[in-house]
């Protein structure tokens, strides 16, 4: 479970309970309007006594984690609808259609008497997430694909070779220097078009899994005799969506990070100084 989805402190979920803080305020409002200080002293009382014995009482624990879960949903729900409001068509029908067949398989189980609603809540969790992490990827390689088609990568490889060449070539140290940078600069961008390359491929590749293995529930979810089943198959498919996940941020952080600049103007070869003439390849 991500930090973000660990319950609230207990303790200061009961300090901050709305009718811990109104009763709370209306006592000390009314301790100061009557200017009787034992009624303060009486709700400062019960209010340490509240907050050493509620934290710790069941119900309340669970209250509390209901309403983390559900604030946790809506906001996981205006994400993902913001999300799927940037995917193409193709990707916004793919990812609708997958919330139906998630909706299926969450009827289809619920039906299904060899499961029990206590245990239920967290397999229909889980694909809640799958679905969530499908638009996430589906985002990640829109973002990546319009990165890589803006890319010209014949005519960054020929500036590698070129610089790399007039590197080899220059008898002034200063040229040798700045096409000696201007190689490593083009090394990176290239090396990091192949890192977001590679996960295009392997974001589309989980894409499609996580789509086959709900279409795969979807058939399963009436017949199956115990729910072992269906949390073995969540299971398997949830660690490597949160490996791609990760990826997802990496390859966000490089996109964002990747406009490198040649140091010197394309196409241009560099200037020797002191009048020597120009390198020629």
């Amino acid at each position: 479970m991500a930090d973000d989805d660990k319950p609230t402190s207990y303790l200061k979920a009961a300090f901050l309970n709305p009718y811990n803080l109104s009763l709370l305020a209306g006592a000390g409002a009314i301790s100061a309007f009557t200017g009787d200080w034992l009624i303060g002293a009486a709700a400062a009382g019960l209010e340490a006594l509240w907050l050493v014995l509620g934290p710790d009482f069941k119900p309340f624990q669970r209250a509390v984690r209901q309403a983390q879960r559900e604030q946790q949903d809506e906001l996981d729900k205006k994400r993902v609808a913001e999300l799927m409001k940037e995917l193409p068509e193709h990707e916004w029908q793919r990812a609708k259609a997958l919330d139906e067949l998630r909706r299926e398989v969450e009827r289809d189980v619920a039906n299904n008497p060899s499961f029990q609603a206590v245990l239920l809540q967290t397999e229909l969790d889980k694909l809640k997430h799958l679905h969530q992490s499908f638009v996430r990827l589906a985002h990640g390689c829109r973002r990546a694909e319009t990165y890589l088609q803006a890319i010209n990568l014949r005519e960054l490889d020929n500036q590698l070779k070129a610089h790399q060449a007039w590197a080899e070539k220059a008898q002034d140290a200063s040229v040798k220097e700045l096409a000696e940078k201007n190689a490593q600069v083009l090394q990176k961008r290239l090396d990091t078009i192949k890192e977001i390359q590679t996960f295009l491929a392997r974001a589309r590749g989980q894409m499609n899994l996580i789509e086959n293995s709900v279409r795969l529930l979807r058939d399963q979810a009436l017949t199956m005799t115990s729910p072992d089943q269906l949390t073995e198959q969540l299971d398997d498919l949830m660690t490597g969506v949160d490996a791609m996940q990760a990826s997802v941020k990496d390859t966000e952080a490089l996109i964002s990070g990747a406009r490198f600049e040649p140091i010197a103007p394309v196409g241009d070869q560099p200037q020797a100084t002191g009048g020597q003439q120009r390198v020629k390849e």
